[in-house]
């Protein structure tokens, strides 16, 4: 039960101290200079706040957990801001100390603060850092201007792309590893964009997903092509955006085989099954697949799960499940190069030649367009 006259008593000499606190105003950087600069950020937003999306390599230093916040927020819109700042206070004092010893490894450190909007939260733990010799700025704006600085990037136009097509266990992502100039959305997104692709993996947020996303394409050439694994629209849960899906369907295709025992092969030890829960896992994606293979088929391949025959497993569901979809779904695709990918590094080798022959071309049909 909130005590609203007892918060409103507090909030009035409480909100002298807070201006008296705050006064003076405090460095602040936007976004792009807090993410230009070799700074650490800290986000001072709760655990869940950070869990849906943050910024990467910053570090979460919540001031509240989830209850406090919500009560503040009660507060806020009950009350007023006074006193939802008096609460937080309440909240926060117990633990300001364990807050600047846990914060002292790091005291040497150019340090950029950012809550959900650039508001109280922030601002409070910067100049509480600045009181305590720290060397601290706030990020204006917060998350939120962040999350639109992420959307307004994935606009842009994106380079030349060069695709990597081919059948589930071919080896896109093992190739991709060995090239230059890479972009792996399965390793942005950690999944694996297939039906059991989220095994060993801890699948990331759309949000964080696009804030990779951005990030790598920064740490790459703009006018060069990169080489990126082909996917559907989807990888795991999350949503290629549709700017860079537009230019992936206008890259150069490239389509890679290999034989079925290596495919196989691949996929085992991609997949290393060998612990209860992923064998769990497994057995309930394979009950779903009654429908698209038929009783008979799942409680088989049910069955030699039980008996660790990965290998006849990964078989089955090649012959009889992936190929036949990845046929139909590339039947209207246009390759520019076919490749074996038997031998990983010949094929990296083979690539790179061909993306040298693009950049030229490339270049030449630059000069002569003017």
């Amino acid at each position: 039960m909130i005590d609203n006259d007892s918060l409103t008593a507090q909030a009035k000499p409480f909100s002298k101290r807070m201006e008296d606190f705050l006064k003076g105003g405090f460095p602040a950087l936007s976004v792009e200079e807090a993410l230009a600069e070799s700074m650490l950020l800290l986000d001072v937003r709760t655990a869940e706040e950070f869990a849906k999306g943050s910024i990467p390599g910053a570090r979460s230093f919540p001031l509240f957990d989830d209850l406090e916040r919500a009560e503040i927020g009660t507060i806020y819109k009950q009350v007023g801001r006074d006193a939802a700042v008096v609460k937080g206070l309440e909240f926060f004092e117990p633990r300001l100390q364990q807050f600047l010893l846990t914060l002292s490894a790091i005291k040497s450190q150019q340090l950029v603060v950012y809550c959900a909007r650039g508001g109280m939260r922030s601002a409070s733990v910067v100049r509480l850092l600045q009181e305590n010799g720290f060397s601290v700025s706030q990020m204006q704006g917060g998350y939120k201007y962040y999350r639109q600085f992420v959307l307004r990037q994935l606009e842009n136009p994106v380079p030349p792309l060069i695709v990597l097509h081919g059948k589930t266990g071919v080896g896109k992502t093992l190739l991709l590893e060995k090239l230059p100039d890479h972009l792996d959305l399965e390793g942005l997104a950690q999944h694996r964009s297939s039906l059991f692709g989220a095994i060993h993996k801890i699948p990331r947020t759309q949000k964080d997903f696009e804030a990779l996303l951005v990030q790598k394409l920064s740490e790459l050439p703009e006018d060069l092509f990169l080489f990126v694994e082909g996917e559907s629209r989807k990888v795991g849960q999350v949503f290629i955006p549709q700017t860079f899906a537009n230019a992936m369907k206008s890259g150069k295709l490239v389509l890679l085989s290999a034989e079925l025992e290596t495919r196989i092969s691949r996929i085992v030890e991609e997949y290393n099954i060998c612990d209860a829960q992923s064998i769990q896992q497994i057995d309930s994606i394979l009950q779903s697949l009654k429908v698209a293979l038929g009783k008979v088929k799942v409680e088989q391949l049910r069955l030699w799960l039980k008996q660790g025959e990965i290998e006849n497993i990964v078989h089955m569901l090649l012959v009889d499940y992936y190929d036949p979809r990845y046929q139909h779904a590339m039947s209207g695709y246009d390759f520019v190069l076919e490749l074996s990918a038997e031998d990983l590094s010949q094929a990296a080798e083979e690539l790179i030649t061909f993306r040298n022959q693009m950049i030229e071309s490339y270049c030449q049909q630059s000069v002569s367009n003017g």
